[in-house]
């Protein structure tokens, strides 16, 4: 032998190079992935809070949180794909043909944004861009989900436990 390493010969070496290439995928994976959330209930009603969306345009932090419960379980990562090609993105589920661009969907893009920016765990341009969809026409008519589950509905519970000064908004509850 010339001092040099040898490198492993065989099945031995197929199956090092492939735990190798393994593991290298992993970390990439790990890389990508750690700037997404899912966010506690608490947390995500302190931030919303923050951001001032207690009372915007009517609507109450327990409001937003039960909206952004049903539409991506507070999860910064999810993507819902449409059968009309557009994809709704992130904690909001913001969609890819009004408010964002993904550079797929036509879009009116009215967040001046690209889609992947709601992603992640800095949720301040998702809720600059939820404030204007709630500042349209629809309110917040505009997610299915709240009409189906928040609308009307006594939503103090998503408030429960949360150490903040939000109270649930109660004049506009009819059940």
């Amino acid at each position: 032998m010339s001092g040099s390493r040898s490198q492993p010969r065989g099945l031995v070496g197929v199956v090092m190079q492939a735990w190798g290439t393994v593991v290298v995928i992993l970390i990439m994976l790990m890389v990508v992935t750690v700037d997404t959330k899912i966010y506690e209930r608490c947390d995500l009603a302190m931030k919303l809070e923050k951001a001032g969306l207690n009372g915007f345009l009517g609507y109450g932090i327990g409001d937003w949180l039960c909206m952004a419960h049903y539409e991506s379980g507070f999860d910064t990562s999810f993507v819902n794909y449409n059968p009309d090609g557009s994809s709704e993105y992130g904690i909001f589920q913001l969609n890819s043909a009004w408010w964002c661009d993904n550079g797929v969907t036509p879009t009116q893009n009215l967040c001046h944004m690209e889609c992947r920016d709601l992603l992640n765990r800095h949720i301040l341009d998702d809720i600059m861009c939820a404030k204007q969809v709630v500042s349209s026409q629809n309110g917040m008519n505009a997610w299915d989900s709240w009409t189906q589950y928040c609308d009307g509905h006594d939503l103090s519970a998503w408030l429960n436990g949360c150490n903040m000064h939000a109270k649930p908004d109660t004049k506009r509850m009819t059940s």
